[in-house]
């Protein structure tokens, strides 16, 4: 294949990175595993220099930030109760290297490949959604129930989080307001992908939306007929959207459920099996769970391991009578912070700080709305503990960087001539004669992993 075109812009790569995003959105997880590896092999393969790109990789900071986060978790293995439990949570976080390894070890991808991904990808979440919507439709005339139509059920059929589906659905949308979205259908789909956000009723990613389209508006002026009819569809859905907040539904029942709950047992544990927890109060409890097991397991500096972790989680809702064996902390912060400590956590904050740095320094709207969003649900979300969000927490923040990305591996490609030259003017002083023309071949070998079209 030609080096000079980025990765996934080579139709094979391409075609396999959407197969990557379809299983991990459908929850075919044995078969997403095997993409996954086949990726990074003909990520290694590529160039037919697989030791040099390993080498890029490991150079680049932005794939150290998500390396570290795996090194933590492979620390747990050495003071764990429970090896199996931990091994697999090891395992699991393999995409926290993989995925950072395809963007960072070469010239990924450029502004057109960009653009074709985004659609593609756009293109795909609009027929999982029919999928769900079809469903759900049936199961509706099958039971007459309309609650079918929302939150979790409504992603039953392809096994996955309501809130975590959110969360791609919201790239998608981020990506069609920006002005990199322009294209057929446009309209139509914003105006889908805002009636599921609506439909999967994420009260925390419902607000980022709101904020999106408000950010997005200052973006409009100027925009040609056809993209104002877009923006057009768009604010009917906004009105519809308005007329859910002020009547009675599912969706705003959810958000009157924050008024309306056993406040009275915050602090304590409750010893009632009827106790109504919402998705505030619970998570506070879960909080205070956690500071009790650091606490009595004195791990405030390493953590107690991924391996414990669940396991002294479950014994906390056993002992207060709770029905919640096996949710975690939900906050990607607490977990680590109850797993690896605050030295887990420190490293965890590093890695966040980079990524921050890079959305920074690609300095687009698109990409600081991304990294916010991730940011946000990781603060209600133990986001990196399920491979759905954990494959969104990797993939999308580099992908919307990617000219940033590719300027660090252009000064990268720089070093290498650089290296060659002296080291080829260390043979001269030597006495050893070289061809002229071999230096230009050479730099241009070295130039061709990482320039684009």
């Amino acid at each position: 294949m030609d080096a000079h075109i980025p990765f996934l812009q080579k139709k094979a790569f391409f075609l396999l990175t959407m197969a990557v995003i379809g299983t991990t959105l459908c929850s075919w997880f044995n078969l997403n595993s095997c993409l996954i590896i086949a990726l990074v092999i003909f990520r290694l393969a590529d160039g037919g220099r697989p030791l040099e790109a390993v080498r890029r990789a490991f150079s680049n900071r932005f794939f150290l930030a998500y390396f570290s986060l795996f090194a933590i978790e492979v620390a747990g293995l050495f003071y764990t109760h429970d090896l199996r439990t931990a091994f697999k949570h090891v395992e699991s976080k393999a995409t926290l290297v993989a995925i950072p390894f395809v963007f960072c070890s070469g010239a990924v991808i450029d502004r057109q490949g960009f653009r074709q991904l985004m659609k593609a990808y756009c293109r795909l979440l609009v027929a999982i959604s029919i999928l769900c919507l079809m469903v759900a439709g049936f199961r509706l005339w099958d039971t007459g129930r309309a609650g079918v139509f929302f939150y979790h059920e409504l992603t039953a059929v392809i096994d996955l989080n309501a809130v975590f589906f959110s969360g791609y659905v919201l790239i998608a949308l981020i990506f069609l307001l920006s002005p990199e979205g322009n294209g057929a259908f446009r309209g139509a789909m914003i105006a889908l992908f805002t009636v599921m956000m609506i439909l999967l009723n994420s009260k925390l990613l419902l607000a980022v939306l709101t904020v999106v389209f408000i950010v997005s508006k200052s973006g409009w002026r100027g925009l040609r007929l056809k993209a104002r009819r877009s923006i057009g569809v768009v604010e009917l859905v906004i009105a519809g959207g308005t007329a859910l907040a002020v009547t009675h539904n599912p969706v705003q029942q959810r958000y009157r459920d924050i008024l309306h709950d056993d406040w009275r047992y915050l602090g304590q544990h409750p010893n009632d099996r009827h106790a109504h927890f919402n998705g505030v109060s619970l998570r506070l409890l879960m909080w205070e769970f956690a500071e009790e097991i650091v606490n009595e397991k004195n791990a405030w500096v390493i953590g107690v391991s991924a391996g414990d972790s669940q396991d002294l989680l479950n014994r906390k809702y056993l002992t207060a009578e709770m029905r919640y064996r096996g949710y975690n902390f939900h906050n990607q912060f607490v977990e680590t912070f109850v797993r690896s400590g605050v030295i887990g956590l420190c490293i965890f904050l590093a890695a966040i700080g980079l990524m921050v740095d890079l959305a920074r320094r690609t300095g687009t709207r698109a990409g600081w709305l991304v990294l916010i969003m991730l940011l946000l649900l990781a603060l209600t979300q133990s986001t990196l503990e399920m491979q759905h969000s954990l494959f969104l927490f990797c993939f999308f923040p580099l992908l919307f960087c990617f000219e940033t990305l590719r300027g660090v591996h252009a000064r990268g490609a720089e070093r290498v001539i650089a290296d060659r030259r002296e080291g080829e003017g260390d043979d001269a002083d030597a006495g050893q004669r070289e061809d002229p023309g071999m230096h230009g071949d050479a730099i241009g070998e070295a130039l061709q992993p990482f320039v684009g079209r």
